[in-house]
């Protein structure tokens, strides 16, 4: 997949991009300031309005890249802050194993997902 990056596109724009090919998995946006560590942006945020490199370009998302190369190719290509968070039962938690792929994120996210369906049964 390949994900088009430029300053009138809108963050929910990028997340459903995202989700449709990891509909498991959450690419949230940050606003990075010195005194708090990120805020998040609210997704009908354009991404002209959260970053200071306004290079326009693709970025390619494989399911095989890990979390943490997709982070530092948006950060260090597009000066984008970003986190993925994984989708479990009812909760968003962030994916505090960025060196996973982003398809076994999804994938362990599912099966999670499913295993607690099971247990409320």
């Amino acid at each position: 997949m390949k994900i088009t990056i430029h300053d009138q596109k809108k963050i929910h724009e990028i997340q459903k991009e995202f989700s449709k090919h990891f509909p498991n998995l959450k690419l949230d946006f940050f606003e990075s300031h010195e005194k708090q560590k990120h805020l998040l942006l609210h997704p009908t945020h354009t991404i002209g309005e959260c970053r200071k490199v306004h290079l326009k370009g693709a970025l390619d998302i494989d399911p095989h890249m890990k979390v943490c190369d997709l982070k530092k190719g948006l950060h260090d290509t597009f000066g984008l802050h970003t986190e993925v968070y994984r989708k479990v039962g009812n909760d968003w938690l962030e994916t505090a194993t960025g060196t996973w792929t982003l398809e076994k994120q999804n994938n362990c996210s599912s099966e999670t997902n499913s295993e607690s369906t099971l247990e409320v049964v």
